[in-house]
Parts: C-alpha cells; sequence; structure tokens
C-alpha cells in the first residue's frame, strides 16, 4: 500500500514537470514566432499572456470544485485534453488557432495544478506536508526549465514543431498511467459554500500572502518574457539554444525546493525566509542593468534563487497554516500567482518598448519592494499572534 502511494506521488510529480511543460515551452519561442508568423512582439507575447490569463481567476473555480468533486477523474481528464490541445498545437500554422489552444490551456492548466496540489496535501501526513509540498514546488520548477530549454534546443536541432509533438506523446501517456493507478480521495466533509471566498482573503496572513505572491510573478514573467527580445537585441538574431540557456539557473530553484525546512530554520521563521529570497530577487534586479551575456547569466542565477526561495517557502507556509478547505485556499494562492503573471507578462512589455531595458527594470525594483513590505506586515502579524498565545 505504501509503496502504491509512493508511486502516486512520483507520478504525480512528473505529472507537474508536463503541465510547466505544456505552459511555458513556447516563452522562449517568442522572438521565433514573431518573425515565422509576421505578428508584432506584443502579439508574440500573448502566447504566454494566453495561458496565465484563465489561471488568474479559474483556479478559484477549481480550488472550490475540487472539494465537490473527484480529484481523481479531473486530473486524468485534464491530462487527455493536455496530450490532444499539444498535437493540435504542433499542427496549426496560423496565428488565431495558436492562441486559441493556449487560451484552452489556460482553463485546463489550473485544474491540473490545483487538482495536484490538493492530492498530495490530503494523502501526506501533517508532519510531511512541507517536504511534499517543496518537491511539488521543485517540480514545476523542474518543469519550467525544461519546458523551455528543450524547447529552444529542439527549435535549433530539430524544428519547432518535435518538441510539441513529443510532449503530446507523453501526456497521453501519463493519462493513461492516472488512469490505472490514482486512487479516489475523501476531500472534506464540511460541503464548501461560495461564500468562503471573501472569509479566506479576510484572514490577514491570507492577504498578505496572496498580494505578496501576485507582486513577486508580475516580475517574474515580466523579466522571463522580456529576456528572449532583449537578448536577440544584444545578438542581432534569434538563438533558440542560447535563449534556453538562459533558464538554466531554474536548477538552483530545485534545489530550494527541497531544502525550504532547512532554509526555515536558518532564518527561524519563515516570514524571514521568504524577505531573504525577496530582497536576493531585488539584488538581480540591479545587475541585470549590466547589459552583458554573462552578467545577464549570473543575474538570472540570482534572480532564480530569490524567487524560488520566496515561492517554494511561501507556498509552504500556506499549506502548513491552513486546517480547513485546503483546495479552496490553494486556488486563491494559485490564482494570485498567476493574476501577476498573466498582467507581468504583457504590460510591463510596453514599458520595455516604448521606455527600454533600464527604465523596465526599475518599475519591477518598484513591485518587489511593494511585496517586502506586505511580508513584512505579515512578520508583524505573526509575531502578535505568537504573544497572545503565549500570554493565554
Amino acid at each position: 500500500m505504501q509503496h502504491k502511494k509512493l508511486f502516486n506521488l512520483l507520478i504525480l510529480y512528473l505529472c507537474t514537470i508536463l503541465t510547466m511543460g505544456v505552459m511555458y515551452a513556447p516563452q522562449p519561442l517568442q522572438p521565433y514566432f514573431e518573425q515565422m508568423l509576421g505578428i508584432s512582439k506584443t502579439q508574440a507575447s500573448l502566447f504566454t499572456t494566453a495561458i496565465l490569463v484563465p489561471l488568474s481567476f479559474s483556479s478559484i473555480f477549481y480550488g472550490y470544485l475540487l472539494e465537490k468533486i473527484s480529484i481523481r477523474k479531473l486530473l486524468i481528464t485534464v491530462f487527455f485534453i493536455f496530450s490532444l490541445s499539444e498535437f493540435l498545437f504542433a499542427t496549426v500554422s496560423s496565428y488565431p488557432y495558436f492562441i486559441s489552444i493556449r487560451i484552452l490551456q489556460g482553463f485546463i492548466v489550473p485544474a491540473a495544478l490545483t487538482g495536484i496540489m490538493s492530492y498530495i496535501s490530503h494523502t501526506s501526513l501533517k508532519d510531511r506536508i512541507g517536504r511534499a509540498i517543496g518537491a511539488y514546488i521543485g517540480m514545476t520548477i523542474a518543469g519550467g526549465f525544461l519546458g523551455r530549454f528543450l524547447a529552444g534546443f529542439c527549435t535549433d536541432v530539430f524544428g519547432w514543431r518535435f518538441f510539441f509533438y513529443a510532449l503530446s506523446i507523453l501526456l497521453l501517456i501519463v493519462a493513461l498511467i492516472l488512469t490505472k493507478t490514482l486512487e479516489e480521495i475523501q476531500n472534506t466533509v464540511v460541503k464548501p459554500k461560495l461564500s468562503y471566498l471573501p472569509k479566506i482573503w479576510s484572514i490577514k496572513r491570507n492577504l498578505y500572502i496572496f498580494t505578496a505572491i501576485f507582486g513577486l510573478f508580475f516580475v517574474f514573467q515580466a523579466t522571463l518574457n522580456v529576456l528572449p527580445f532583449e537578448l536577440k537585441r544584444l545578438d542581432g538574431v534569434f538563438s533558440g539554444s542560447k535563449t534556453g540557456f538562459m533558464y538554466a539557473g531554474y536548477i538552483v530553484g530545485i534545489f530550494v525546493s527541497f531544502n525550504v525546512s532547512r532554509i526555515v530554520k536558518i532564518f527561524r521563521q519563515p516570514e524571514n525566509a521568504i524577505l531573504f529570497g525577496l530582497f536576493v530577487y531585488l539584488i538581480s534586479l540591479q545587475i541585470l542593468h549590466i547589459e552583458q551575456f554573462s552578467m545577464i547569466l549570473l543575474s538570472t542565477i540570482v534572480f532564480y534563487f530569490g524567487s524560488f526561495t520566496a515561492h517554494s517557502i511561501a507556498t509552504a507556509y500556506i499549506n502548513k497554516k491552513t486546517t480547513s478547505h485546503k483546495s479552496i485556499t490553494n486556488g486563491m494562492y494559485i490564482s494570485s500567482y498567476y493574476c501577476g503573471g498573466a498582467l507581468g507578462s504583457f504590460l510591463p512589455g510596453f514599458i520595455y518598448a516604448t521606455y527600454g531595458w533600464h527604465i523596465f527594470l526599475t518599475v519591477l525594483s518598484g513591485f518587489v519592494c511593494m511585496s517586502i513590505l506586505l511580508i513584512l506586515l505579515l512578520k508583524r502579524y505573526e509575531i502578535k499572534k505568537r504573544k497572545r498565545i503565549q500570554a493565554v
């Protein structure tokens, strides 16, 4: 029985990697699609924005839905749809079809991510939730890196369609495995109500975390969406392999996600560890002002380290603190995260196009400072709460 649970957990981690591949594989290819389809930079950026916009609100719906229906059936359905959509993406050649497929994927990605996170959270022992969620975050990081890097590499070597056909086949295999191995789980005894949504937001720690994570991912997606265009501007030509290599710093994120507990112990409290990640994040943006490939590569490594430290610890923190309606809370966390990503993948592009790289980075630094302020407020809230508990 224990072996089967472990196998299911490993399959869910693989599902996470593939889901992130679906999401982010087109991102480094946006300058390539710009040239191939004869579209503008803004239109090319929509390859990422189109999948993030539905994520920004549908995760709340799925978080609510997953407390009422079978997570198992939903995950199986989602991965069959993923497989078909990736096959179609590799087949079509028209910009409207590309964007339509990405929008469809955007509506089902949150079902996968919320379902996987909720399944892991429900089936893990309480003292192991932090470690299990940390591993999940590690898989999102691995998937984000592999999807971007392999898409860029395969474009140079085999042509851009090869990677998406291969991803379609892998998604089909995983969907078939889920039908054989994944078990039903008991979600909750209390039937959820829509009125729970504002109540969850009214909890101060949730408000601070959700808003801070909005700012973090706004900056993350803004930087990674514009970076391929900046590299092309500096080099004068697009290179899929070189652009894909800029995501190699993701590897440090995997290390961070598997050491969440150790990092929190070093800083004594999770709020301190999140603050540390955000300050590192802010420093990395200042290094990016140096427009040399070697310095950009160095700064992205620092950038990933800061981002994934803050995100991994915040995710584990919110899951550990939440004692009821985990699916809804996880859905709202993901929605806040991807709402920031959706806006970040699109709006700052106008700043970059109008004012250039340096003003673009300065604006993003302001958003990181906003997230730092919110975590400082969270820290003050938790200190007051601990003092009240000690006084009783």
